[in-house]
């Protein structure tokens, strides 16, 4: 499997020479808040930074903005700003060569209210299919983020079949602290997986520890992967070069075993 990592702008020679040691890439993470849009000029200086780098941009991701934002919302404001800022994040993408985008769906995910669900399905075919057209060379990469099942997943990817660059990202420490069990999570969307998530927690909490430290099967994760077939890369989500590090250490020594 190939992995990436999150790389540090302010620590680019660093974060290169791992990348080379590992044979690994990036996803790129400085675009995931929207207050980083409202400066654009540190917006340019972070574009012009990676697009210096020693590592080939072309096989990297991008998380792009999704704190707060609803693409669905029923206030006009907010959910023109989420488009807004969606759309920006794949425009900072294109400039800088990467290939793929993750977004969240912003959803509630315990609210099973027909209605809401219905209607943030319907916004975001629409709204998804358009940006996906806008920009043919660049996967949008949907990700569990709050969801306890895959279901509201599998139906967005049914109405989305006919759209090429449009993937889900396996979330897989999201995945893992639902009631869902993590093997339902690849029955109902192997198929679409195009990209994983991957840090360790307790089983409790979203924790981002560093792959190896918690109590998360990594072995368990490898199995699925290899037993419904899905061809995908792994962000090993962790903050620090030092966790990236020892997360790609220890995904490599699995591997190997």
């Amino acid at each position: 499997m190939v992995y990436s990592f999150i790389p540090s702008v302010r620590e680019l020679a660093t974060s290169d020479a791992l990348a080379k040691k590992y044979g690994a890439f990036y996803e790129i993470n400085e675009f995931t808040s929207p207050g980083v849009y409202d400066n654009p000029g540190e917006v340019d200086r972070i574009i012009k930074e990676y697009k210096a780098s020693d590592t080939d941009l072309s096989k990297c991701t991008m998380h792009g903005a999704f704190l707060g934002l609803d693409i669905a919302a029923m206030d006009s404001i907010l959910c023109n700003r989420s488009r807004e800022l969606i759309l920006r994040s794949m425009e900072i993408a294109d400039k800088l060569g990467i290939y793929g985008v993750v977004f969240h769906t912003g959803l509630i995910g315990t609210l099973r209210d027909k209605v809401y669900r219905t209607n943030w399905l319907n916004e975001a075919v629409a709204f998804y299919s358009d940006l996906c057209a806008k920009f043919p060379s660049i996967t949008v990469f949907m990700e569990n983020s709050f969801e306890q099942e895959p279901d509201i997943l599998v139906m967005l990817m049914e109405r989305m079949k006919g759209v090429n660059n449009f993937k889900i990202c396996l979330d897989y420490a999201h995945a893992v602290i639902t009631p869902t069990k993590p093997e339902e999570w690849f029955i109902s969307l192997a198929p679409y997986i195009k990209h994983f998530h991957l840090n360790d927690n307790d089983l409790k909490d979203d924790l981002h520890l560093e792959v190896g430290t918690g109590k998360i099967d990594i072995k368990e994760f490898l199995d699925l992967v290899k037993k419904y077939d899905v061809k995908a890369d792994c962000l090993l989500e962790v903050t620090g070069l030092d966790k990236a590090e020892g997360s790609l250490n220890y995904m490599k020594s699995l591997e190997a075993n």
